[in-house]
Order: structure tokens, then C-alpha cells, then sequence
């Protein structure tokens, strides 16, 4: 009975040499209780004190292709309205304010140790004027800068308010169906009646040629289509040599006919002239799509035959 009882001792007394002490189990935990009460004493340090004057915020660098934007300015708006030091800069505030800008497309920016912060600028690419007060980006989207610089080499585009993105859109489809001839749209306009015109330039001419094509409202990409197959024909009819170079006199063409086309000439000497041979370009035209074709010596006029 007593070896029992000596058994029972000895196993007690093991127990409590194995069992952590409750000191032994508060100094474990020291570190980490300090470690949480340094955060709330920092935090609360920080908050009352003024961090702008300890880590203010004393450099700003911009970056980016910026070819309408001066970046001395940019800098100096920047600076102006930073508030809080490195770690509490609005930065989300500084981009609201940069994206008000025009040019601007879109903006990053990060800090950067100790005392910067960097900023990224992704600028608008005009790709052409809208009437004659805004720009038009890639995307066919409206911006407009307080000047517009009338310098650039930009098609102008002309519509409705609201209607930039149809009229973006149409601008690239006269892309893709004139691409092999030696024009270029500088002009295209939807009127208030939805009716299409355009202004075209031939490529490398000396005399700058305008010719104005006229689509209208109805069967607009039917006549487009029908208008770049007759232009060849058209230019090679009506040019003549000047100094050496061709060129040629076509001030209209009207594609608002059922089954036809109008030209207007503006040199009356030199539609006398074509006249006896237009019939040929008129007569291979009506063979193959059944179509009129008109010569005018001065303005085109609407007719029964036009119908928008």
C-alpha cells in the first residue's frame, strides 16, 4: 500500500515540474504585449503629431510623353495642393484633380521614399478636330482643351452633339474603303437632317484640289462603296497637266441618285472639252450597274432624281 503511495507521489511531482509556471508563460508573452501596446503608442503619436512638418512631402516628379502638357506646371499644381506628409498624402485627391484636365487620359502615382512622390501622366491623342471647338480622341471620346491649336494635321469632324461616336465611327469605315485610292477625307460632316458629306484631298497635289462628296441620308455605306469604284474612272476622266503634274478640276460629286452620280466641273473650258469623251466613262458605268451619270458646268441643283 505505502509503494503505492510512493508511486502516486512521484507521478504528482513529475506533473507539476512539467507544467509551465505562470511566469514562465507571462515573460512568452512580454514580447508580444509589448509589441501591441508600441502600436496603439505609435499610432496615437502619430495622429497628434503634425507629420507634414516630420516627413513632409518636398519633391514631385512627373513622367510621361507629354507633348500638349508642360510639366513645370503640372509640378506646381501638384505642389500647391498637397496635403499631409509621406505617409497621409491624399494621393487619391492629387489624381481627382489631375484627371480635370483636358489632356489628361489617365494618371498613377506612388511615393517614394523619403520624401517624393512620383506621378505618371498618360496624355489624350487627338486624332481630330470636333467641330471646331473640341478634339476627338482614339476612342472617339470628346475633350476640350482652352485652346485649340489649329495647326495640326487633323481631319475635321462636324455633327450633332452627342453623335461624335457615330460620326468617329463612320470616319473609319471611309478609312478602310478609301485606303488604295490616293485621297484623303479632311472634311466629314452629318448635318441636322443626319445627311453625310465629305471633303477629300488628293494626296501629293500641288494645286490642293478640294472635291465635295455628297452620300446624303439614305443608303449611305451602298453609295460609299459605289463612290470609290467611280473615283478612278472619275480623276483619270477630268485631270489634265499643270507644270507638269496631274491634277484636276472635280469641285461635286453628288452619289444621292437611285442609280447615278452628278459631277460638277469647275473649269467650264475643260468640262467642254471632257464632255465628248464623259459619255464613254458614263456608258461603261451604265453597262456594268445600270446607272446615270451627269455632267454639270456650274452648281448642282437638287432635282426630282436626288432623293436626300
Amino acid at each position: 500500500m505505502s509503494a503505492q503511495l510512493i508511486e502516486r507521489n512521484e507521478k504528482s511531482i513529475m506533473k507539476r515540474k512539467n507544467k509551465p509556471s505562470l511566469i514562465k508563460k507571462i515573460l512568452k508573452a512580454l514580447p508580444v504585449l509589448v509589441g501591441v501596446v508600441a502600436v496603439f503608442y505609435i499610432g496615437a503619436l502619430i495622429k497628434d503629431i503634425n507629420i507634414p512638418t516630420v516627413l513632409p512631402v518636398n519633391d514631385v516628379q512627373v513622367s510621361g510623353e507629354l507633348h500638349f502638357m508642360d510639366k513645370n506646371e503640372i509640378e506646381s499644381l501638384v505642389k500647391e495642393n498637397i496635403s499631409g506628409g509621406y505617409f497621409t498624402v491624399n494621393l487619391s485627391g492629387i489624381r481627382k484633380l489631375l484627371m480635370q484636365k483636358p489632356w489628361v487620359k489617365n494618371v498613377s502615382l506612388r511615393r517614394r521614399w523619403p520624401a517624393s512622390v512620383t506621378i505618371f501622366i498618360e496624355e489624350q491623342v487627338p486624332v481630330a478636330y470636333w467641330n471646331k471647338n473640341a478634339f476627338l480622341s482614339e476612342k472617339g471620346d470628346v475633350f476640350k482643351p482652352t485652346d485649340i491649336d489649329k495647326r495640326l494635321n487633323l481631319p475635321e469632324l462636324n455633327g450633332p452633339q452627342g453623335l461624335h461616336h457615330d460620326v468617329w465611327q463612320f470616319m473609319n469605315i471611309l478609312y478602310r474603303e478609301t485606303a488604295l485610292l490616293n485621297y484623303e477625307v479632311v472634311r466629314l460632316t452629318l448635318d441636322e437632317r443626319r445627311a453625310w458629306q465629305l471633303i477629300i484631298v488628293e494626296q501629293n497635289e500641288a494645286t490642293g484640289n478640294q472635291i465635295n462628296v455628297r452620300l446624303g441620308r439614305f443608303d449611305t455605306k451602298k453609295r460609299l462603296q459605289r463612290f470609290v469604284r467611280i473615283l478612278p474612272a472619275l480623276n483619270a476622266e477630268y485631270s489634265f497637266v499643270v507644270d507638269g503634274l496631274a491634277a484636276n478640276k472635280i469641285k461635286v460629286i453628288d452619289m444621292r441618285y437611285p442609280n447615278g452620280f452628278a459631277v460638277e466641273i469647275g473649269n467650264k473650258q475643260l468640262t467642254k472639252i471632257k464632255h465628248s469623251q464623259n459619255l464613254s466613262l458614263a456608258n461603261n458605268y451604265n453597262k456594268n450597274n445600270n446607272s446615270r451619270h451627269f455632267v454639270c458646268l456650274k452648281n448642282i441643283k437638287i432635282t426630282q432624281r436626288c432623293e436626300a
